[in-house]
Parts: structure tokens; C-alpha cells; sequence
């Protein structure tokens, strides 16, 4: 049983590892003469931010 309760936080601290790593890629787009230098993280705030507002 506490094995398995291991296996599970093991897993569960993966994904938020690998969650952690695809929020800190700055992704290479551009539009007009801007270049895009923010992590998709600041995206996802933003987005939230504005949905709160809104609701």
C-alpha cells in the first residue's frame, strides 16, 4: 500500500515537472517586426487574469 502511494507521488511530481518545463518554453513566432521573447507561462497568466475579470 505505501508502495504504491510512492509510485503515485512519483508520477504525480513528474507530470508537474514535465508541466513546469512545457510552461518555461519560449516558443519562436513573430508577427510584424515583433518577436515573441515571453514563455508560454506568461501567456497562461494573462489568460487567466482576463477570464477572471470577465467572470
Amino acid at each position: 500500500m505505501a508502495e504504491e502511494q510512492k509510485d503515485l507521488a512519483e508520477r504525480a511530481g513528474g507530470y508537474i515537472d514535465c508541466a513546469a518545463n512545457w510552461l518555461r518554453i519560449v516558443d519562436d513566432w513573430s508577427i510584424g517586426s515583433f518577436k515573441n521573447t515571453f514563455p508560454r507561462l506568461y501567456y497562461v497568466v494573462a489568460g487567466l487574469v482576463i477570464l477572471f475579470i470577465l467572470l
